[in-house]
């Protein structure tokens, strides 16, 4: 990795990190909302250990590195939270993911691809961001959550100018001036736009369900080759979402 590169990169690695610290400190009740909700769901597998998660993966990567990918994700579940982990994409989804990457394109994922989310802030399923929002009376979760959201469209181009990368988006739920995740979409349009890099993100469904394959199935050509139809399908998806 370039000297300048990785410098760039390292900044925003530790605003990023320091953004979850000021977050957290902010949100103390947090867990206990976290908690509440994984009760009235039912969900008796996990525990809450992070509620505000940072990618502890972000850290391995050095001036030896030579990644090849960003791929943003939703938020981190219930792996992604666990102390022991804190990585991103290391649940189920993660590990289709992984599958992907070295069956069909013959890279491994984990080095491979930067990953990122479209907020820090835990739940279980990102469905279920609503509900934990709706639990919080004072709107300073709200507040947190949005305030996320436009750091992490942020935290993208900032890995994209740093890094020379392409963007992976994976999860098109969401991603409209009114789904759960508008604010961020609402950002990383412009911000992108701003910058001129629209042509560098690709959109895809989530890894999760099998969804991401299941597309890839679906509209790919089998005569051509895989990594040109996956900039095809990934400029589509784009041209579908944010129109650009």
């Amino acid at each position: 990795m370039d000297p300048n590169a990785y410098s760039d990169l390292a900044a925003a690695r530790g605003d990023f990190k320091a953004a979850v610290e000021s977050w957290s400190r902010r949100l103390p009740a947090l867990g206990g909302l976290q908690d509440r909700l994984r009760e009235e769901l039912g969900y008796r597998d996990y525990e809450i250990e992070t509620p505000i998660v940072y990618n502890r993966a972000l850290d391995d990567l050095g001036p030896p590195s030579s990644p090849r990918w960003i791929v943003i994700a939703d938020n981190p579940g219930k792996n992604e939270q666990k102390a022991a982990n804190n990585r991103y994409l290391v649940g189920q989804a993660g590990k289709l993911a992984a599958e992907f990457f070295e069956r069909r394109l013959g890279r491994d994922f984990r080095r491979d691809a930067v990953i990122i989310n479209k907020t820090p802030i835990h739940s279980p399923k990102t469905a279920e961001l609503s509900k934990l929002l709706r639990m919080d009376s004072s709107g300073g979760l709200r507040a947190v959550f949005d305030e996320s959201q436009k750091f992490m469209a942020g935290l993208a181009l900032r890995f994209h100018r740093a890094l020379g990368l392409p963007v992976w988006i994976s999860g098109k739920s969401g991603l409209s001036p009114k789904g759960i995740f508008s604010t961020w979409f609402g950002e990383f349009r412009r911000l992108f736009s701003e910058a001129g890099a629209m042509e560098e993100v690709f959109v895809f469904s989530h890894f999760s369900m099998n969804r991401f394959s299941i597309e890839l199935g679906e509209k790919a050509d089998p005569g051509k080759p895989l990594e040109e139809e996956l900039l095809r399908i990934g400029r589509e998806n784009r041209l579908a979402v944010f129109g650009a």
